[in-house]
């Protein structure tokens, strides 16, 4: 429906794709959730996008240094299973305790209005 005066929200486009190259993105994306059912949409597309729009000479040596520079929390985390760990045995040795009982609500059953009564406007 196309209202006078009003513009339908365009999708965002910041690197200016064409319209076969959104439809290139779209069934990569699809693709990509095939392979990697547990990435997030979000960053999926980020690396869609710096891995089209970046040269492949800048991302080598963006794998180079993520394959020859330590990781910066190396000695806190040696594996992200022992991240895990850390959040579980905190959760479990610093259980939230409730010292007080909750106070039981009642549901209210009165409305003011009853929308049982109310007409049905045509949508003409």
């Amino acid at each position: 429906m196309e209202i006078e005066g009003l513009e339908r929200k365009k999708q965002d486009n910041p690197y200016n794709y064409t319209e076969d190259q959104l439809a290139e993105k779209k069934l990569a994306l699809h693709n990509m959730k095939i392979i990697y059912p547990d990435v997030n949409e979000f960053y999926a597309e980020m690396v869609y996008d710096m891995c089209k729009n970046t040269d492949e000479a800048k991302i080598e040596l963006l794998k180079q240094k993520i394959l020859n520079e330590p990781f910066k929390y190396k000695e806190r985390y040696k594996t992200l299973q022992e991240e895990l760990d850390l959040v579980v045995n905190d959760t479990i040795l610093n259980p939230i305790v409730v010292t007080q009982p909750l106070e039981k609500v009642e549901p209210n059953t009165e409305c003011e209005t009853d929308f049982a009564e109310q007409p049905i406007l045509s949508q003409d």
